[in-house]
């Protein structure tokens, strides 16, 4: 029996594509590869007897040159479909994206309506996880504005998705110094006003300059929250429906909630 290959990779698309440059130029068979994202839960999967375990470190070139193949051998938008699931909270997300490339390398641009094989339901159901968290933080997001002037808002989202929204609040706020602050993953976008954004990671992130807020910012947060309660029509409140809708764990960093809902909120 052959032993079996794991290839252990960065969380980010540059440590996925790496691994898979390193796994297809091997020729060691893919059904005998696994392509294992490393993750700060260390029980997210099971270690497996009789397996050679490689450690990837991200090179510069090879994912440059796994993401050009994918373009030009089977599709941009397969492409996009592999970019939002390497930012999904999956663990398997490596090895489903290499199995959706060994099928794409070998059918081309047409691999994406191929929706009854699993290796293109797998990435499917990725990128539309994805796709739909980032477009329920375009609504979510809350910003409050410091003393300095700086726009602030700290989410915690399931997904890597601080990237994916960036461009719209960059566009609609363009005027505004901001920051979105992804708690979970210690990074952040910084925008400053006329500038476009940037993506930092954000380890020693001193919150704490942000904490004192601006004169006006109190005042529009008791208005907000008069407001959030006032349009509700008490004898027509479905709270089942509103968790369907808005579920407690966006609700964290929603100051329209009360602080147990916001508790709540960290357990889910």
């Amino acid at each position: 029996m052959i032993p079996k290959r794991i290839y252990m990779c960065e969380d980010s698309i540059d440590g996925i594509f790496t691994a898979i440059y390193d796994a297809w130029s091997s020729r060691y068979g893919h059904e005998n590869i696994r392509i294992q994202v490393k993750t700060a839960d260390k029980d997210s999967f099971n270690m497996e007897l009789f397996s050679e375990y490689i450690e990837v470190p991200v090179d510069e070139e090879k994912p440059v040159k796994v993401a050009r193949s994918i373009r030009e051998k089977i599709s941009e938008e397969a492409f996009e479909m592999i970019y939002y699931a390497a930012l999904s909270d999956e663990a398997g997300k490596g090895d489903i994206i290499y199995r959706f490339l060994i099928l794409g390398f070998s059918l081309g641009p047409k691999v994406v309506d191929y929706l009854s094989h699993d290796a293109v339901i797998n990435i499917f159901n990725l990128r539309r996880n994805v796709g739909n968290e980032t477009h329920h933080f375009l609504g979510f997001v809350r910003f409050m504005e410091s003393k300095n002037n700086v726009l602030l808002a700290k989410i915690n989202p399931r997904n890597d998705i601080l990237r994916l929204i960036a461009p719209h609040f960059s566009d609609r706020l363009n005027s505004e110094n901001f920051v979105i602050y992804d708690e979970k993953r210690k990074t952040a976008v910084v925008h400053r006003s006329g500038f476009p954004w940037i993506y930092v990671l954000a380890d020693d992130f001193n919150l704490d300059r942000f904490e004192e807020l601006s004169d006006h910012e109190e005042e529009f947060q008791l208005l907000w929250k008069a407001f959030f309660n006032s349009i509700a029509i008490e004898e027509r409140k479905n709270f089942k429906l509103q968790r369907n809708n808005l579920p407690l764990r966006f609700r964290s960093n929603m100051l329209e909630f009360s602080s147990e809902e916001k508790d709540k909120s960290k357990d889910n």
